[in-house]
């Protein structure tokens, strides 16, 4: 017969066991999806900020930039909102440039920011280690360019929110896009700023929902969820960068 303390210890042996095999899976577990994380970081970080924004978000910092690029153009702000939404997820995708040579949070291609007049770059539009500065106004005059220097600092540049979301909104200006355009003037001069049927539903699709209603979030000012995703986003980012 085996004394109680035996069965006991062998008990606690086989605890043992069964806790350091516990311990091994989650370290492999971790170590799993670390690398499935790593692997796909930058996906799972753009889906991140589109839950953060939620269908209706709008960052409240940018609304007085859509509204008076878009009162200067005689558009809806709500539509310049969507594009950059779609485009570049209020400039937080972690592709700003995007494979072809699109930059910045409206994503121009360089040649339609400076003029295709200029004969340097590609024929998709990118320009790279030409020498010329997209951002020069004179460039971009003398070139027949769309680049606008909206906030008077002496350049037009497309990374800037305010000289792109103007420049957005004079491009659709000039593809007859008003505030009181029809569904198919609005398809129409999306399809000419990015040649995608996918893009097009996708913007009319997000400014539908602005249509309906708009939330403007304020980093300052959120509620528990949104500071959770705040909080992982900002170690994403660290982690990506």
């Amino acid at each position: 017969m085996i004394p109680f303390s035996g069965i006991l210890y062998r008990g606690e042996n086989n605890m043992r066991k069964v806790f350091r095999i516990s311990i091994l899976f989650v370290l492999f577990a971790l170590i799993v999806s670390s690398f499935i994380y790593w692997q796909n970081r930058e996906r799972v970080q753009n889906e991140m900020y589109r839950t953060y924004y939620g269908q209706h978000g709008v960052p409240a910092e940018n609304i007085d930039i859509y509204e008076q690029a878009a009162a200067r153009y005689g558009i809806d702000w709500k539509l310049l909102a969507s594009i950059h939404r779609v485009e570049t997820i209020f400039s937080n995708s972690s592709a700003m440039q995007s494979s072809v040579g699109a930059i910045g949070p409206f994503q121009f291609m360089p040649k339609t920011w400076v003029g295709w007049g200029y004969k340097g770059g590609t024929s998709l539009g990118d320009i790279e280690h030409d020498g010329i500065d997209v951002t020069d106004p004179k460039s971009i005059e003398k070139y027949g360019g769309l680049g606008v220097d909206a906030d008077g600092d002496g350049k037009a540049d497309p990374t800037s929110l305010v000289d792109s979301a103007h420049t957005a909104a004079k491009y659709l200006k000039q593809h007859d896009v008003t505030q009181t355009s029809d569904r198919d003037t609005l398809a129409t001069a999306l399809f000419e700023y990015n040649r995608s049927e996918q893009y097009v539903s996708d913007v009319l699709a997000q400014y539908d929902r602005y249509q309906q209603q708009v939330e403007a979030i304020d980093a300052n000012d959120l509620d528990l969820k949104k500071k959770t995703l705040a909080f992982f986003l900002r170690i994403s980012s660290r982690l990506t960068n």
